[in-house]
């Protein structure tokens, strides 16, 4: 097949291949010949549609990122192509113009790093074809053309810089002569070449004069500074003639830029501000060039005046305040996109850090502008958001010390201007008071409190002398008293202001501040709490107010023995329930105390607390719990009760009991006592499948939905509802094989009848039959898997919280293992497997020491029933069923979490390794008719095969049939597609694994040898036998040499490659026909072709991604 053309057919084939598996599979349509010889003979081609050049244009591109460099003779080959297509007046430019882009990526890519290359001819050639192209200013038809070949040579210039130094004069003659809109693509190649001129600075030689060209524009050779790389070193000042010619060439570029486009000024940006700077031009040049840029309406052209700015601030002095008034004009406009707003705003706040400084001056000018930042009760979330960030800016702008002297209209009473800034500011989302305190509203509101809190103290401040400052500032009342009016007034708002001061607890730069609102709610808080039912909605405040030892704990405990005494008022057959929630919190606060707060402090408003508490509390847990926290506090030691209530299980996952009190954990001090336990659940309690995978499968294909349904999680997720009918028909079917449901057919165009066969209709008519008993999981219980798993533990890890509680020499060896009591496993996957089930396991007794020789057989059945194990270790495990219900047959993992309970009443809860789900595991039978008898199983499966067998088929004409699914309310179609495996497998080796994994699968063996030799041994039963003879059309659809089969697979090694024979016998010994069931509603088929030591597997399918995981399963099969 060396040297053979492709046809059109074949280039679609080898590029759909080569984007599938990259260029791996290139070589059996190639034959060894080069990939881009067969390309260029292709593109010269007049009988090739346009569109397949372009596709062969852009594989040929990406093929040139993928494998070695080109060979000079390729490239030689590429250009004489291009020259030819370039020359030829019937390709039409949309081939000229992408045949230059793809030449110029291939060469950049082979000559990047090939010096060697660099200075050969191609490189020559190429730039001389695109030089005489653009060799032709203002002639009209080619100029699209003209403007790619001048993007394509400034490609160039910038993979090889100063490659075009020395006919810059020839660069400027031609922008000068250009009068068309393509003059863009000139000054930006002009202006490119005069940046690696200006910044390498090459040899005098190369660029002696900008007016008078010294060598002409074709022939181009190589310049000699692009092969040696040695640059002068010089100040561009210095070379008069040379200087005062560039500064006239950089004049005529400065008054291009309102002939160029958005984009294209910023490329020009790119390369004119670094010139300017290595010429020391002056500043107010550029100012005046360039500052109309701020007042247009083009966000990427206010971006390039910023970054003009940036770089001559000095001669921008005095407009800044201009500047900031434009942007945020220009914010303030509803009819732009609300990103360009916000993008304006951002500006604003890093202008203004930007100018700011020390200068008095400049603050003056923005607290001067503050009241334009006010937000809108119309301006976005987000604009609102950046205008309140605005806001906190001017207010940290005085309260920064030294900052009050000067600072006009806020001299006198700096303190109200602020509380009038965050006020005013906080009106435009006044709404979070009643809102939801998950609404969005919300969050903008508290940010901006947040913002106003730290403005005085930023984190860039390392001093603390502001703290004294902002404590006694009027904003900081301000805030305090709106956190507590708030509070106080809608209860909802707890979880966010508890949010607001972890937050600032967990700031090392703020933690005072925290503090200081947790002493400020308090004092001005609690005292204003209703004493009833709703108290409850204040106790996270309540838990940070114990936690912290800065804040007096007497006004806590006052207001808690109020609380206990409503409950105990209050309490009535109707509020048993509330009273020991509200009592067991009560008693977790105090708990909280005692661990933060030294006891001395607490002991006599406390023990007054627990104390009434356990004389007088209607629930009788809430007074044991309290009896055993008061008994605690009078008899144990600070530091001991500390140890005492601080401690829990150290195993890891393990967390406290949820008794409220902290005595269960007494009776196990050696659950602490090994610092060299594992660090995870899973290193002790083990989950492990009863059946190992034959494929470790480590990925997985997942697909996008291409807008199907994004909710899904792949791309095969197969039913839609009451989507818009799409325009035509026909694709919706049969792509991907998608479930439309019936009320979309109705509204679709009908189509005309057509024409079938008897052959045809009996196919149709056997899957109708078949997909009518396929459930539809949209609204019915879909098809489940099961994977079979056990579960054991290391008694060794539980072993210690034993010890306490059993007296030795009491129970026997057995009754000392630990056992985990009330397991509950959660199951969680990221693959599209439904919703899966919990699972329970009401009792697990731990796995024996490896070296523990005591537990014999006959204890453990002394205390496991029998049906739970044949053998002593399966006495420890306990069966797991995972229940899946796929929506898409494809490989993932499963992760499991465990909750149990200790012997000690402890919690175990983490997470377990996660469980592999392999391709094998979607293996099913094909689901039978109701109706079917018994005898006549074998002869349907056969049946069904075929019929699958032949809609599988790429060129089925049953491919546009649609299916009627279980429940009427979906149908389906198959859009199928094929492969096939070569497997160097002994023929007895291969009937053994088939009957070892795939027996329940096969429905038809043909072949007297083969039937005779299955038969025999006894494991595949109930099929159809037949021989070769009795099956006259298998021949036509099995044969490797059918003319059906496009697909040509010799057994033999490629002579031509001077590969060594493989030893295979060409003897046909029979047929396996294998039908698999994947869940939710596919076929996988296997027709596999015995010899005596190869096997040729023809696999057919309607699911295509599954394919990806087949060829390692049929490998890990027959090498199990």
């Amino acid at each position: 097949m060396a040297g053979k053309l492709l046809s059109p057919t074949e280039w679609e084939s080898v590029i759909d291949d080569y984007n599938l598996g990259g260029a791996a599979n290139l070589h059996r349509w190639t034959g060894g010949a080069s990939v881009v010889d067969l390309c260029i003979s292709s593109l010269l081609r007049k009988d090739f549609p346009v569109q397949l050049k372009l596709n062969l244009l852009t594989f040929l591109e990406h093929d040139s990122l993928d494998d070695s460099p080109l060979p000079s003779s390729s490239l030689s080959r590429l250009i004489d192509a291009l020259r030819s297509v370039i020359q030829s007046p019937s390709d039409p430019f949309a081939l000229k113009d992408q045949f230059l882009i793809s030449t110029t990526a291939i060469f950049i890519t082979s000559l990047l790093d090939n010096d060697e290359l660099i200075s050969g001819s191609p490189l020559r050639d190429l730039v001389e074809l695109f030089l005489t192209i653009i060799n032709r200013p203002n002639h009209g038809l080619d100029r699209h053309t003209r403007g790619v070949a001048c993007e394509c040579l400034r490609q160039l210039e910038l993979a090889f810089p100063c490659l075009l130094s020395e006919i810059t004069p020839h660069l400027w003659s031609l922008c000068q002569s250009e009068r068309t809109h393509v003059s863009q693509w000139y000054v930006l190649l002009l202006s490119t070449t005069i940046l690696n001129v200006v910044k390498l600075k090459p040899s005098g030689t190369s660029i002696s004069s900008m007016s008078n060209a010294t060598i002409p524009l074709i022939p181009f050779s190589v310049p000699q500074f692009l092969i040696d790389g040695v640059g002068s070193d010089f100040v561009w000042k210095e070379k008069e003639i040379c200087y005062k010619e560039l500064r006239r060439v950089v004049a005529f570029l400065l008054e291009c830029p309102q002939y160029l486009t958005p984009f294209g000024l910023v490329e020009f940006m790119v390369a004119i501000i670094p010139v300017a700077e290595e010429l020391e031009l002056q500043a107010s040049l550029m100012r005046v060039q360039f500052s109309w840029l701020l007042y247009t309406f083009e966000p990427l052209l206010c971006h390039i005046f910023l970054g003009i700015y940036f770089k001559f601030l000095d001669s921008f002095q005095g407009q800044e305040l201009e500047v900031a008034s434009r942007i945020m004009l220009l914010s303030k406009e509803p009819q732009h996109h609300l990103v360009f707003r916000l993008l304006g705003l951002h500006w604003i706040l890093g202008f203004f850090a930007l100018i700011v400084g020390e200068d008095e001056a400049k603050k003056r000018s923005i607290l001067d502008m503050s009241l334009r930042f006010y937000p809108t009760i119309f301006d976005p979330l987000a604009i609102k958001a950046l205008k309140l960030d605005l806001l906190a800016y001017c207010s940290s702008l005085i309260c920064n010390p030294g900052d009050a002297s000067g600072l006009k209209g806020v001299e006198a009473d700096k303190g109200v201007y602020q509380v009038t800034l965050f006020k005013d500011g906080l009106v435009s989302v006044s709404a979070f008071k009643w809102l939801p305190p998950w609404s969005t509203e919300t969050a903008v509101a508290f940010r901006a409190f947040h913002k106003f809190l730290i403005g005085g103290s930023p984190h860039a401040d390392a001093s603390s002398s502001s703290v004294g400052t902002l404590i006694e500032s009027d904003i900081f009342y301000t805030l305090q008293k709106m956190l507590v009016d708030s509070t106080s007034e809608s209860k909802g708002l707890v979880p966010v202001i508890v949010a607001c001061i972890d937050r600032l607890l967990g700031c090392h730069k703020h933690h005072w501040l925290g503090e200081h609102l947790l002493v400020t709610l308090d004092k001005h808080l609690l005292p204003e709490l209703k004493k009833d039912y709703s108290l409850g909605s204040y106790f996270p405040i309540f838990e940070r107010i114990s936690e912290n030892d800065k804040v007096s704990p007497s006004g806590l405990l006052e207001l808690l023995m109020r609380f206990t005494i409503f409950l105990v008022e209050k309490h009535g057959p109707d509020t048993g329930l509330k009273s020991w929630h509200h009592g067991s919190k009560i008693l977790g606060i105090c708990r909280t105390m005692l661990i933060h707060r030294r006891s001395s402090s607490l002991f006599t408003g406390l023990s007054k607390l627990l104390a009434s508490t356990s004389l007088h509390f209607p629930d009788l847990e809430v007074r044991d719990n309290a009896r055993f926290y008061l008994r605690m506090l009078i008899c144990v030691p600070g530091k001991k009760l500390k140890h005492i209530l601080n401690m829990g299980g150290n195993l890891p996952g393990i967390s406290p009991s949820t008794h409220s009190g902290a005595f269960f954990n007494l009776q196990f001090p050696r659950a602490l006592s090994d610092p060299k336990r594992s660090g995870s659940i899973a290193s002790y309690i083990h989950i492990e499948r009863v059946m190992p995978l034959l494929v470790k499968q480590s990925w997985s294909l997942s697909l996008p939905n291409f807008g199907i349904n994004p909710d899904k999680p792949g791309f095969f997720e197969g039913i839609r509802d009451n989507e818009s009918p799409s325009d035509e028909t026909d694709t919706d079917i049969t792509m991907s094989g998608n479930i439309i449901s019936e009320s979309e057919m109705l509204h679709q165009q009908k189509e005309p009848l057509r024409v079938m066969d008897a052959k045809i209709s009996e196919i149709v008519s056997c899957l109708r039959r078949h997909f009518s008993f396929i459930p539809d999981y949209r609204h019915m219980p879909g098809i489940k898997i099961t994977i079979s798993c056990s579960l054991r533990f290391d008694s060794e890890a539980l072993s210690g919280t034993r010890e306490t509680n059993t007296a030795a020499n009491v129970f026997d060896e057995v009754d000392k293992l630990p056992a985990i009591y009330a397991t509950v496993l959660k199951f969680t996957s990221s693959a599209p497997y439904g919703p899966i089930s919990s699972f329970p396991i009401p009792f697990l007794l731990g796995s024996p020491p490896k070296n523990d020789k005591h537990v014999t057989q006959s204890d453990s059945l002394a205390i496991v029933p029998v049906e739970n194990g044949h053998a002593e270790e399966e006495n420890f495990k306990a069966p797991v069923c995972i229940e899946l219900e796929p929506r898409e047959p494809m490989p993932g993992l499963v992760d499991v979490f465990i909750e149990s309970n200790a012997e000690n009443g402890q919690i175990i809860r983490g997470q377990l390794h996660s469980i592999s789900v392999g391709i094998e595991d979607m293996f099913l039978r094909a689901i039978l008719p109701d109706d079917l008898a018994e005898d006549d199983v074998p002869s349907y499966y056969v049946d069904l095969f075929n019929a699958l067998w032949e809609a599988c088929e790429s060129s089925s004409s049953t491919g546009r049939e649609t299916f009627v699914l279980k429940g009427g309310k979906g149908v389906s179609a198959i859009s199928g597609t094929r492969s096939v495996k070569l497997l160097e497998v002994p023929l007895t080796s291969l009937v053994q694994a088939v009957e070892r994994h795939l027996a329940p699968f096969v429905v038809c063996i043909i072949g007297e040898q083969l039937v005779d030799m299955v038969k025999a041994r006894g494991v595949i039963k109930d099929i159809l036998w037949k021989d070769f003879s009795s099956d006259s059309s298998f021949d036509v659809t099995c044969s490797p040499t059918s003319s059906k089969e496009p697909l040509y697979l010799k057994y033999l090694g490629d002579e031509d490659e001077g590969g060594v024979q493989i030893p295979t016998s060409k003897k046909n010994i029979g047929y396996f026909q294998i039908l698999i069931f994947l869940p939710p509603r596919f076929h996988l088929l296997f027709q596999m072709e015995l010899c005596d030591y190869s096997t040729l597997v023809r696999i057919r399918t309607d699911h295509w991604p599954c394919l990806a995981y087949v060829d390692d399963y049929l490998e890990a099969l027959f090498l199990d």
